[in-house]
């Protein structure tokens, strides 16, 4: 066997790369420079793949969560274009029933952002039956309930954005098909 590295008689270290010691290095280093390479590769198709599939459990819930947001635009629209005497109990209940579904398809602050829409609502609707009530206010007191039923249901409507802005996170898709082009 020949011996890679040899000392001359001057005290220099003297690497002897002939083709027979170039082939043992790359036997030595063939094998662990291949695993690298290998295993570099497959971390990157693991990661596109765990990206894909992040993205098609949002492209699969899209639909579910969709119609959470809709109970509540809906709800949020009604009480902004429904005169007084309109019954909101149909859209009170379908944002209730959607709000059941949103601990298993949104996260907990959208969920209590969605209570706290409901509650309001509810006080809203609970507000306007009251009024109708003549016997329990006196005409300048309905007046004034009146005036100021009328100020929360168009603050109540103004948060439409805000649910807008709040579900955006969770109805925004990717599409892998389309890639995007640098514009130059």
């Amino acid at each position: 066997m020949r011996r890679l590295l040899t000392l001359s008689l001057s005290g220099e270290i003297v690497l002897d790369m002939t083709p027979e010691c170039f082939l043992e290095w790359m036997k030595a280093l063939g094998v662990p420079l291949l695993a690298v390479v290998v295993s570099a590769t497959v971390a990157v198709f693991s990661w596109w793949q765990v990206r894909i599939a992040r993205e098609k459990l949002r492209h699969d819930l899209y639909d579910r969560r969709f119609a959470i947001y809709m109970a509540f635009h809906e709800m949020l629209v009604a009480f902004a274009d429904k005169p007084y005497a309109y019954d909101f109990d149909p859209e009170l209940r379908k944002a209730n029933a959607a709000r059941a579904h949103s601990p298993f398809l949104l996260d907990m602050q959208l969920g209590n952002y969605l209570r706290g829409l409901h509650d309001e609502a509810f006080k809203l609707n609970v507000a306007k039956d009251l009024l109708r009530d003549q016997s329990s206010w006196t005409p300048a007191e309905r007046a004034q309930k009146g005036s100021q039923l009328g100020i929360d249901k168009l603050a109540f409507a103004d948060k439409v954005p805000g649910l807008v802005q709040e579900f955006e996170h969770f109805l925004k898709l990717k599409d892998f098909s389309k890639h995007e082009r640098k514009k130059r």
